[in-house]
């Protein structure tokens, strides 16, 4: 059967028309090649190039759009981003600061990533506002100003697998920008969390104990927070049983620490993760547990804490601090008689709980001279006040932690091979990094106790722009919005030069 006119003119040399119905043609490369067997030429149908309709003229094939938007990424042609149309409105404030605020941040992305930044950036984004699946991330980004700006190639869900696994390939270049943000020689926090994995295609998760004290399938995540940035840097994977400080040595060396002391829960605490921090030379501040053998409390039995060695003030409050010395190593005792006020109260109020068990007055006798104490090992060489000050940054961490798995919503993963599980990882961490700065300025602005950084994201996001006469103009803005932003030191004006 003859092909209709509104089917023919649509096909060209090198290509072939075939029938579905009469209403529905497909066209398809072909070639040939001499058959020596049958002595003739013989047809090879190529790609599917896509559908032709009367109504609808041809229709290019899904798969032949994101094969050429990937040629182009790779090429690292310029995005062709279409004309937008005169109304269209886009959400400008999130992407505004991720554009202005966070461009070193996209630049040692352009320069180490030079094919893939973009498509990391913009899922980073979709992380942070959204905490997007896969399959959500072209739409939830096309809402944005920023997908104006960098395009969206490559966001849909079939392109996006491989593109993860691609980039999870690439284990060197994600540590060099890591390590881009790394002091050699500051402080940093080493800890571990659990991140649950159904997948049974990796060797990562492992029955394990989970932060939460049951028995699940989890990847560990290995952390490292710089103390000086106040922000998560550095990750590693690692099997779901690996829990001890076996680990440290390869996160030093692979995150280019040299000097830095690594500050260390008391989770840590044994005899031989011990040694082994010696043995690998590493600088460290470990928490002890309060039943550790050596430690002394009866030096703060008197009212006037005679026994100590000394005191010092930490946000006005007095801490009293007494030097020993356990298994070779120095060992500072601390009290916080503010702190020790707070858990007296707590634990008489479950003394007379009669719902609670365990807790009489003969236990409250022998525990109260450890309320409100720390003690820390170091082989930091610093003085008690300055190891007090480094431990307590652990807080960042422990923060740090909790955004990552409740607000980045990255507590699970149903990523299938290791590689997609390290890029999307790195995706997190992107989002992690942006989300502390927003809370940094929260805190700089003296805002923090009214407003949580995701309050900053919302109400960033609220903040839209409208294409107006060829240009893009701020829409209007919500008084409360507007002051939380502004307030911020942050500014919600389009400005079309940046990029």
């Amino acid at each position: 059967m003859t092909p209709p006119d509104w089917a023919v003119k649509f096909r060209r040399p090198g290509t072939e028309l075939r029938r579905v119905n009469d209403a529905l043609y497909k066209l398809y490369e072909c070639s040939s090649v001499y058959d020596k067997g049958k002595k003739r030429a013989r047809k090879i149908t190529g790609k599917y190039l896509g559908s032709i309709t009367e109504a609808g003229g041809f229709k290019e094939s899904r798969k032949r759009i994101m094969e050429r938007e990937i040629e182009g990424l790779r090429s690292g042609k310029p995005a062709e981003v279409a004309e937008p149309r005169i109304g269209e409105v886009k959400e400008y404030g999130l992407s505004g600061y991720i554009l202005k605020e966070q461009k070193p941040c996209i630049d040692r992305l352009k320069t180490i990533f030079p094919e893939a930044w973009s498509r990391i950036v913009s899922l980073a984004y979709c992380r942070l506002r959204f905490q997007s699946p896969m399959r959500r991330v072209a739409g939830d980004f096309a809402d944005s100003f920023l997908s104006y700006k960098i395009g969206t190639r490559g966001l849909s869900a079939n392109t996006l697998s491989g593109f993860l696994h691609d980039l999870g390939t690439h284990r060197d270049k994600i540590t060099e920008f890591m390590r881009s943000y790394i002091d050699p020689h500051d402080n940093i926090i080493f800890d571990g969390t659990d991140q649950l994995s159904a997948s049974r295609c990796m060797d990562y998760p492992q029955l394990t104990k989970t932060k939460k004290g049951a028995f699940d399938t989890a990847v560990n995540i290995m952390w490292i927070f710089n103390c000086a940035k106040h922000l998560p840097v550095y990750y590693r994977l690692m099997p779901g049983s690996i829990k001890d400080v076996s680990a440290f040595k390869v996160c030093v060396e692979d995150s280019g620490m040299r000097n830095g002391v690594a500050i260390i829960d008391k989770g840590f605490q044994s005899a031989s993760n011990i040694e082994k921090l010696d043995e690998l030379g590493i600088k460290f501040i470990m928490s002890l547990k309060r039943s550790t053998k050596g430690l002394d409390y009866s030096i703060f039995a008197s009212r006037t804490n005679e026994g100590a060695d000394g005191a010092f003030l930490y946000h006005k409050r007095p801490i009293w601090w007494k030097r020993f010395e356990i298994d070779g190593h120095e060992v500072f005792l601390y009290l916080d008689e503010a702190h020790r006020s707070d858990e007296s109260e707590d634990y008489m109020r479950r003394v007379f709980n009669p719902d609670m068990e365990g807790y009489t007055m003969e236990n409250y006798k022998a525990k109260a001279l450890q309320f409100g104490t720390l003690a820390l090992m170091t082989t930091s060489g610093k003085d008690a006040e300055h190891v007090y000050l480094d431990y307590k940054t652990r807080g960042d961490v422990e923060q740090a932690i909790d955004a990552f798995k409740n607000i980045i919503e990255a507590d699970h993963s149903y990523m299938q091979d290791e590689k997609s599980l390290e890029a999307w990882t790195f995706i997190c961490l992107l989002a992690l990094q942006w989300y502390y700065d927003l809370s940094e300025r929260l805190k700089n602005a003296e805002l923090s106790n009214k407003f949580a950084p995701m309050d900053m994201v919302r109400s960033l996001s609220r903040v839209r722009t409208v294409r107006v006469a060829n240009k893009w103009i701020p829409a209007e803005v919500m008084k409360k919005d507007r002051q939380l932003v502004e307030a911020a030191g942050l500014d919600i004006t389009p400005d079309s030069g940046i990029l």
